[in-house]
């Protein structure tokens, strides 16, 4: 559902891997003999550099019974994604819990979403909300993002009731960083979606979002400007935003850009407009 999604692939960050030339097998192994920082290692090892996820399950396994948060999160990284390990739903919710209890609180979001996902695990809203509201109690921005991504959902499938909580929680996520949210806040505002249409409010959240480099909202931008719809019709700047969508792969951007190049835009213009966006893109690296 959404970007902050792919958080479920970043659960082997946390330590460095060891030279694989030197690693021990597990089968010969004494695991007292290793503390739970290079019990991790190893595991992380066999999984990064070797592709041994069934030899770094063990070295895991070790570190999870000792108390490691990571060696618990990348146990339920393993069983939710069936690498060396059968897929296992109920087992990856076990181990993230225990990575979460264990102190790695941004993995309550994998628990979340595998509660709404309906993939491995039954769909259980009321136990999905639980976690992404016990990431926000604990300073989540990425949870307050998630769940008012939720919330706009439902206020698009008419639960419009819903429509001003998704706007704070959104709201709250922006002003702690989390520019995605504009993208979600740009409709709400601009079509009156689950709140009162306020179209300075989304046009800021347009541009902003635009400005960080978001597609959606680049190719937004530039169709208003070439429209003339809540905005002075400016081609020029219509084809720096169509170029800037296009250069990430929006194709009704690519499909704009041509347009404007081959049928309105002056040569002189082309230049200026695809120097602006070079600069923007410069910008947002």
């Amino acid at each position: 559902m959404l970007a902050c999604r792919a958080l479920s692939l970043a659960v082997m960050l946390m330590t460095a891997p060891l030279f694989a030339e030197n690693l021990p097998r597990w089968a010969d192994a004494d695991p007292d003999a290793y503390s739970v920082n290079e019990l991790v290692a190893h595991g992380q090892s066999y999984l990064r550099e070797r592709d041994e996820p069934e030899e770094a399950y063990s070295w895991y396994l070790a570190a999870a019974r000792q108390g490691s948060s990571v060696g618990s999160a990348n146990l339920g990284w393993l069983y939710e994604n069936g690498h060396g390990v059968e897929q296992d739903g109920a087992q990856a919710v076990h181990w993230y819990t225990q990575a979460v209890h264990g102190g790695a609180i941004r993995y309550s979001l994998h628990l979340a979403w595998l509660h709404m996902d309906d993939r491995l695990v039954e769909r259980d809203r009321q136990i999905a909300e639980q976690w992404f509201r016990f990431g926000i109690t604990h300073g989540m921005a990425e949870a307050k993002l998630a769940l008012g991504s939720v919330y706009y959902a439902d206020v698009l499938g008419g639960n419009i009731e819903l429509g001003p909580k998704a706007e704070a929680l959104l709201r709250d996520a922006l002003e702690e960083g989390m520019l995605y949210a504009t993208r979600f806040l740009a409709r709400m505002y601009l079509d009156g979606t689950g709140v009162e249409r306020d179209r300075e409010r989304g046009l800021s959240a347009v541009k902003l979002g635009a400005g960080a480099g978001d597609s959606h909202l680049q190719l937004l931008l530039s169709q208003l400007y070439l429209e003339g719809r809540l905005i002075e019709e400016n081609p020029v700047q219509a084809n720096v935003w169509a170029t800037l969508a296009a250069a990430q792969g929006e194709d009704q951007g690519e499909r704009i850009r041509q347009y404007l190049e081959q049928q309105v835009l002056s040569e002189a213009e082309v230049r200026e407009s695809r120097q602006q966006a070079v600069r923007l893109a410069a910008g947002q690296q």
